[in-house]
């Protein structure tokens, strides 16, 4: 039976958004004895305190993670900050936080900053999957389906009404607003924004931006984060923009059915996500790097699906900082994949969930 994540919204632990600060605090042991330097740690924990940044796709995730996780060790205080994966990767490479999330791999001159920074190798490792979604506001219409040639219109200015001829060809028969389409893009250097300009560029021959991390938009409004673009569509009546799906379901928007090219719409799921990442998803880094590259031609499933990184060093200076690092990366590529799909996410197929535990065990 398909997983259902509209209902999981619900759960005490629904995450701030990308401009927040995800916290772990130490938290007491089970039986109520204070926390003190004589205390032993738990198999599986250490004790000290790390910073991480980057992903605005991943803070939603992030905040479960931290709270099981603070259940589980006393003594260890984690913060993530979603402040996209382009600064995550530049204050990763400047020693500026511990770990780095991102949903695309390092470019060269980046992973040799985060090699200086570590004094050896900087490794990239999948810690969750997820879709990126399309989000809109558009009173009074159905819920739509758009293709990648109709969100390249869309998001390069040529579509400019709800009524347009290429959005009633998407959704025969429903009723659509003259709207004006308002789009939200990202203004910061975002791995989203990565992940759907590469969709675009391989699903069709309309989109004429590229793809990066930062796209010389030629219309639509700039917004940081995802929860700034998200915002902006919110307030917005014909907007539109591209997010982790969390966002959307924490301001109650809706979501559009994605096509590529010329094949079926696919409504974004837990199950159709993994479908896709099992399909298309392949590692290309050697050793304990397991970056890889989404081949968007070869999806099944959701089109717009992605995998989202942890960043580290294989080698710290400081012991604590490395065992704190294991600990915490370990649990969240052990129990940390169970009920994901809750938040929105999908658990990593088990061919690349091996090979990322395999990279945070060798960090030392």
């Amino acid at each position: 039976m398909s997983r259902n994540w509209t209902a999981a919204r619900s759960m005490t632990c629904v995450a701030a958004l990308s401009a927040a600060i995800v916290t772990l605090t130490a938290c007491g042991s089970d039986n109520g004895a204070s926390n003190n330097s004589s205390q032993s740690v738990k198999a599986g924990c250490a004790t000290g305190s790390l910073s991480g940044g980057g992903s605005t796709f991943q803070p939603n995730i992030e905040q479960q993670w931290t709270a099981d996780f603070a259940q589980r060790c006393s003594g260890a205080q984690v913060n993530y900050s979603g402040i996209g994966s382009g600064a995550g990767i530049q204050q990763f490479g400047t020693g500026t936080i511990d770990f780095a999330g991102s949903d695309v791999p390092m470019l060269p001159d980046e992973k040799q900053a985060a090699d200086n920074r570590c004094g050896g190798t900087a490794i990239t490792f999948p810690v969750t999957a997820g879709g990126i979604a399309v989000i809109y506001h558009l009173d009074g219409a159905p819920k739509l389906r758009l293709s990648a040639a109709t969100l390249a219109g869309i998001f390069q200015g040529s579509i400019k009404h709800w009524d347009d001829a290429a959005v009633k060809a998407d959704n025969p028969g429903a009723r659509l607003p003259s709207t004006a389409v308002v789009s939200y893009h990202r203004a910061d250097g975002s791995g989203t924004t990565a992940v759907f300009s590469a969709f675009e560029k391989a699903a069709t021959t309309a989109w004429t931006l590229g793809s990066d991390k930062e796209l010389n938009w030629t219309s639509g409004q700039g917004a940081m984060g995802s929860d700034g673009v998200v915002q902006g569509v919110k307030s917005t009546n014909g907007g539109i923009t591209y997010a982790e799906v969390s966002y959307a379901d924490a301001n109650n928007l809706p979501t559009a059915s994605v096509a590529a090219g010329k094949g079926d719409f696919v409504t974004l799921s837990s199950d159709t996500v993994s479908q896709a990442i099992d399909s298309g998803f392949t590692v290309t880094g050697s050793g304990n790097d397991v970056s890889g590259q989404v081949d968007f031609a070869k999806l099944q499933g959701y089109p717009l699906s992605t995998v989202s990184y942890a960043i580290a060093c294989s080698h710290y200076a400081k012991g604590d900082t490395a065992a704190l690092i294991k600990a915490f990366l370990g649990y969240v590529l052990g129990d940390g994949q169970s009920g994901v799909d809750a938040l929105g996410y999908a658990p990593l197929p088990s061919s690349v969930l091996g090979r990322s535990k395999a990279a945070i065990q060798s960090v030392g």
